[in-house]
């Protein structure tokens, strides 16, 4: 299983009036969860992309346990749990500062040929790179 961390500071327009995290936002805390993950491996999404491989998200789930709220640091575990063939399944928890988990879920994404938009099966370099994890 790879797993990895990074933290992110809930700011003003991400919330309601009442300084409560909108549930349309976790959706994009999931990103930069999986984004910072592939950068700390060295493989940012750009380097991914430069190589004709895109990956469209085919599949989200979010449960919501406890809101996350305005100017509180948040952390947010992303995991891979199974070697990735065509998909990459994405896992998260989110907590907040008190360790408290706020939302989980999970995201997957399909790799796909940027000139055909057909299926393709995850690049070689980058099944090298995450493969000692499994």
């Amino acid at each position: 299983m790879l797993k990895h961390t990074t933290k992110i500071r809930v700011r003003y327009g991400e919330t309601d009036q009442m300084g409560i995290v909108n549930n349309a936002v976790y959706p994009s805390y999931f990103e930069v969860g999986r984004t910072e993950m592939f950068r700390d491996l060295g493989v940012p999404y750009s380097k991914i992309e430069e190589e004709g491989i895109m990956l469209p998200l085919s599949e989200l789930h979010v449960k919501y346990h406890h809101p996350a709220v305005y100017d509180e640091e948040i952390t947010i575990e992303t995991y891979i749990e199974d070697f990735p063939t065509s998909r990459i399944r994405f896992k998260y928890n989110i907590y907040n500062e008190s360790q408290k988990l706020l939302v989980s879920g999970e995201t997957v994404l399909a790799f796909l040929n940027a000139e055909t938009r057909r299926p393709t099966r995850i690049p070689k370099y980058l099944a090298d790179l995450i493969g000692p994890y499994f």
